[in-house]
């Protein structure tokens, strides 16, 4: 009698904090930091790990409190933990409060003022704990039950391009052990640049994304790991007026997200035990900065100009993955960097298209190719279009990859 396919699932949390007295970091996200190292830590940084497993198909999601996720750190982590490029969803918070994650990009070999570079003892450590979180998670493994919820919530987040367009849409995921009535991972998907803290904090901090994940892990029980994953947030901030300074306001918008979710993973819907996964490699269009970005590096991050086509074809590089994992009727589409929230719901609508209820963009999964526009945001210039390294085709070929992606799954 052939056995029914069941899920499988392990959770760990790793702190991927480094000593800041042994690695000469700096903090990245600001430009108007140049080159200050922190002066210490105001919370710490995490790596939480959710293996999932059903029938001979294994995932793992990693969730980081950094910045960005260069490919020298996917490619790392998929190296010394033995998994194939499919096999591996890593997606950083996007908190500005974390180490450099140029320091962790082996592309970022140029020593100019205000560009963080390439150290490799960072990513050699950072890569050691994140390889331990995926172990222990994998080690969990257990029978499990998935169920998820999406609700809109207003007034959360808002596009700060001027825009109409938002995606208020949060996406929770509960992993529940089967044997015992206990919860043991829970995953929240919602897209907010974590900004509120300004450049002018130079400690160490996860800033809101830490605060709702400490604050469902403390709620849901010990020993129970939360991760976040931020949306398509390449254009939108938090709104987070309240507060009487930047503390209490990164500390009020994490728990009133961590209300929200704990609110929707109390109504979840159950997920059949279905596992399917693709990553579509995308050749980029030739890297070549925008008009406004010679202006604006040079202002900001005081690179002179004859260096700056160099800088951006050393890194940004050729090909890029586009990551996607069906989870029964919830997808997740993993875009290479930041995308605007105009392209995360086309991604939906593909989803859509291919029978799935739910689907969430998520920002900053296994690479960092800068802004992911449209050519019509592309041309109209900004801040995000100057991050935009590939030319206003960019964002049109990574859709296609979607689309790709979609039609494997």
């Amino acid at each position: 009698m052939r056995m029914q396919r069941q899920w499988l699932a392990g959770a760990s949390r790793v702190d991927i904090t480094p000593d800041i007295q042994k690695i000469r970091i700096q903090l990245g996200g600001y430009g108007a930091r140049l080159n200050m190292p922190p002066t210490g830590v105001h919370d710490p940084i995490y790596a939480r790990a959710l293996a999932l497993q059903a029938g001979d198909q294994l995932v793992v999601l990693v969730a980081l409190d950094h910045l960005l996720v260069p490919a020298s750190l996917t490619e790392a982590v998929l190296r010394e933990a033995n998994l194939r490029p499919e096999q591996l969803f890593m997606a950083a918070s996007h908190t500005h409060c974390a180490p450099d994650s140029m320091g962790l990009n082996a592309r970022a070999r140029f020593a100019l003022p205000g560009v963080g570079s390439f150290l490799p003892e960072f990513l050699q450590f950072t890569t050691e704990r994140i390889v331990e979180a995926i172990r222990q998670a994998r080690a969990r493994l257990r029978p499990a039950r998935l169920s998820v919820s999406a609700e809109a919530l207003p007034n959360l987040n808002r596009n700060r391009r001027g825009a109409k367009i938002t995606d208020p849409t949060m996406t929770v995921l509960r992993v529940d052990e089967s044997a015992r009535r206990r919860t043991l991972a829970a995953l929240v998907i919602y897209a907010a640049h974590p900004t509120i803290y300004p450049h002018t904090m130079m400690q160490v901090s996860a800033e809101f994304p830490g605060v709702l994940q400490s604050r469902l892990e403390a709620a849901l029980g010990e020993g129970v790991v939360a991760l976040y994953m931020n949306g398509a947030q390449g254009d939108v901030s938090p709104v987070a007026d309240e507060g009487k300074d930047d503390h209490e306001r990164v500390r009020l918008y994490g728990e009133k997200l961590a209300t929200h979710a704990l609110r929707l993973l109390r109504n979840t819907k159950p997920l059949a035990p279905k596992l399917r996964t693709a990553q579509i490699r995308v050749s980029l269009p030739e890297a070549r900065p925008h008009p406004q970005f010679y202006e604006s590096a040079g202002r900001e991050y005081k690179v002179p100009e004859a260096l700056l086509n160099d800088l951006v074809k050393q890194l940004i590089p050729p090909t890029t993955p586009v990551s996607l994992m069906g989870l029964d009727s919830l997808a997740l589409v993993g875009f290479p960097g930041e995308p605007i929230t105009a392209l995360g719901l086309e991604a939906r609508q593909m989803g859509q298209q291919h029978g799935f209820r739910h689907v969430a963009p998520v920002a900053l999964v296994n690479d960092w190719i800068g802004y992911i526009l449209t050519r019509e945001e592309y041309e109209k210039g900004g801040y995000e279009a100057t991050v935009s390294f590939n030319g206003p085709d960019a964002g049109a070929a990574v859709m296609k990859a979607v689309r790709e992606g979609f039609a494997r799954l």
